[in-house]
């Protein structure tokens, strides 16, 4: 546009387009800022392990219905729970790299109705990150596993 009686400057149209382009950038600058920290860890699959052995351990004492931890190299499941088709209670596949270790015990592993379940050390790794979920048949609790 021609400047009208010498002055010069912007439209309020233009004002908007720039800012509308600027607000995309930073949209898209945020997004991808996170998308690096957006893998799973180990120590949050391990929070997320106890917080649903704890919610199923409660559950089987409200119940009165014992509930079998179990797991296989994918993932675990909790069976017999009341709640076992929600997305809280049922099968989750670990991410790709990160691997249950239960020793030498084998499934399944039980969650009495009475808070008298079998205490377990439930290790979750992933290269040399670590944590365990230590269960002691009440409650759940998740801690970074000691050097090896």
């Amino acid at each position: 546009m021609q400047p009208q009686g010498g002055e010069s400057g912007m439209t309020l149209v233009e004002m908007l387009a720039v800012l509308a382009i600027i607000a995309i950038a930073a949209g898209a600058t945020v997004l991808g800022i996170g998308a690096a920290t957006r893998a799973p860890s180990v120590e949050a699959e391990a929070r997320r392990l106890s917080s649903r052995l704890q919610s199923v351990a409660d559950e089987a004492m409200v119940s009165d219905r014992p509930v079998a931890f179990t797991w296989d190299e994918r993932g675990y499941a909790f069976e017999g729970s009341a709640s076992g088709d929600d997305a809280a209670h049922g099968r989750h596949r670990l991410p790709a790299g990160i691997r249950i270790d239960m020793g030498r015990r084998k499934p399944p592993l039980m969650l009495g109705v009475d808070g008298t379940g079998v205490p377990a050390s439930i290790g979750l790794r992933s290269g040399e990150d670590r944590w365990m979920v230590v269960y002691d048949g009440l409650s759940a609790t998740p801690i970074p596993a000691p050097a090896a």
